[in-house]
């Protein structure tokens, strides 16, 4: 099911917001949460039912075996290790099979079936190793009922992109919601309906832009590969931005605080920072489960840079089976390392470092949507071409949705004189107002003092009834790909 749906916002979320709260104020934590079992199943299992026996499956499995590491620590590295070999072993069949066989003579003889990959595997598969790695720390929450771990892996808030959560933080939230009020519900439907917004319009405005210059990557002037490159930039933004806000909201709204997982990237002044911004639960999960086992900054500068550069490398190809992966993973790891062996002699001005940092970001976004490297390189090449000037008429047409392309022709034919100068003025200044959008107040940061206002409300209510509006034909998020 997807959240940005009519189905999802007009019916079943009100629908699950309103029995959740009745049901956990009146017939107990029992009733509650086995009904929000059968919600994240019903959410979960909505496009491919026969995809819920392999994430079942899986499930039973990390919570039997994480049991068994909770009981004898000291001799439970063996089950963790044979459990994180399991999961990324079903993540691997899904995910990566038809990137290995391309490597080989038998490329294209098999794609495993789309209909029985659960719904946000990548996710659930990380939030299970969490569970097997705290079982085995002894964290707080290794006491989960088999019905807690079930909410958590399937909770709908999360299911999708995240964030990856630990059942430690989760269930007791679950089992316990924060008592019902207007503040949390107004400050949940407030992130919610920004969220949305910029999914379904921001998001999508620029990925007008960035789709049609990475089709046309190869005949691009200066000009257009470079805003090319801002509208990929602005259109991930937007898109997980958006989504890391709804998911905040609706948890909110039910009276559970998930970890933040988006905290203004675009702000950062060095690429370290970019990562302590940017989907943060991810790199929690890298820190805590594998650079910190293989010795993390303990064992000097060579075995932490080379620790540095593997995590980097996993989060390429955790994103996605592709060499661009690869690459955009590479990228970031070598900045990190070089960031690392320059620390204390070489310090730069704030203003200075952020330019570096964004415009380091925008290239090795290039490599991440790029469907080849060849496509990445033709773009990036079209930046040192010798014919700068205006953006292409080609161009700025693509980046208005219909409804704006159609009011736009309404004015031109009543203005006829200054009507070419608004078709593509008007289209082209959504660029520099997407990224005066990236100075703007965090939602997720405002929902912890939110305090309702009018003003707060009608923004809200816009964004969610133009969101709605505008539901037919918006794409997946981005990270739902991964």
């Amino acid at each position: 099911m997807n959240v940005q749906s009519h189905l999802f916002v007009l019916a079943y979320l009100p629908a699950v917001l309103i029995l959740w709260r009745l049901l956990s104020s009146r017939a107990g934590s029992l009733a509650a949460r086995v009904f929000l079992l059968c919600a994240g199943v019903l959410f979960c299992g909505w496009a491919s039912p026969l995809s819920l026996a392999v994430l079942a499956g899986e499930g039973a499995a990390s919570y039997l075996l994480g049991r068994r590491i909770a009981r004898d620590p000291a001799r439970g590295k063996p089950f963790l290790w044979a459990g994180a070999a399991l999961l990324l072993a079903v993540l691997a069949f899904f995910k990566y099979t038809g990137f290995a066989l391309s490597l080989t003579p038998l490329e294209g003889l098999f794609t495993p079936p789309a209909w029985l990959a659960p719904l946000g595997l990548s996710f659930a598969t990380f939030q299970q190793i969490f569970w097997l790695r705290d079982c085995y720390d002894g964290e707080a929450g290794t006491d989960a009922s088999p019905l807690d771990f079930a909410c958590c892996l399937t909770f709908f808030a999360t299911a999708t992109c995240g964030p990856i959560t630990r059942v430690g933080e989760l269930a007791p939230q679950l089992r316990k919601p924060a008592p019902f009020s207007w503040d949390d519900l107004s400050a949940g439907l407030y992130c919610f309906s920004l969220g949305l917004f910029k999914k379904v319009i921001l998001a999508a405005m620029f990925a007008n832009g960035a789709d049609y210059g990475f089709a046309n990557a190869w005949s691009l002037l200066p000009m257009d590969c470079a805003l090319t490159i801002l509208c990929y930039t602005l259109q991930i933004y937007f898109d997980f931005s958006g989504y890391c806000d709804m998911a905040h909201g609706m948890a909110k709204m039910m009276g559970v605080t998930l970890p933040v997982n988006f905290n203004s990237p675009y702000q950062a002044v060095s690429v370290k920072d970019f990562w302590g911004r940017w989907h943060i639960t991810l790199s929690r999960f890298f820190r805590q489960c594998v650079y910190i086992p293989l010795g993390g900054n303990r064992k000097g500068t060579v075995v932490t840079c080379r620790n540095i550069m593997l995590i980097f490398l996993l989060s390429g190809l955790w994103h996605g089976a592709g060499w661009g992966f690869l690459i955009w993973g590479a990228l970031h790891g070598a900045a990190q390392v070089a960031e690392r062996l320059l620390k204390g002699r070489v310090t730069l001005p704030r203003p200075l470092a952020w330019l570096l940092t964004f415009a380091f970001v925008n290239v090795a976004w290039v490599f991440f949507r790029a469907e080849t490297t060849g496509q990445a390189l033709a773009l990036l090449r079209g930046l040192f071409l010798n014919h700068w000037e205006l953006p292409s008429a080609n161009f700025v047409a693509t980046l208005p949705l219909e409804v704006m392309s159609n009011g736009l022709g309404y004015l031109q034919n009543l203005w006829q004189e200054g009507g070419r100068a608004l078709i593509y003025w008007a289209p082209l200044m959504l660029i520099p107002a997407g990224l005066a959008l990236l100075a703007a107040p965090n939602p997720v940061a405002q929902s912890a003092r939110f305090r309702p206002a009018a003003w707060k409300a009608a923004l809200a209510v816009v964004c969610l009834v133009v969101s709605v509006l505008f539901f037919s034909g918006v794409d997946t998020f981005i990270y739902a790909n991964f």
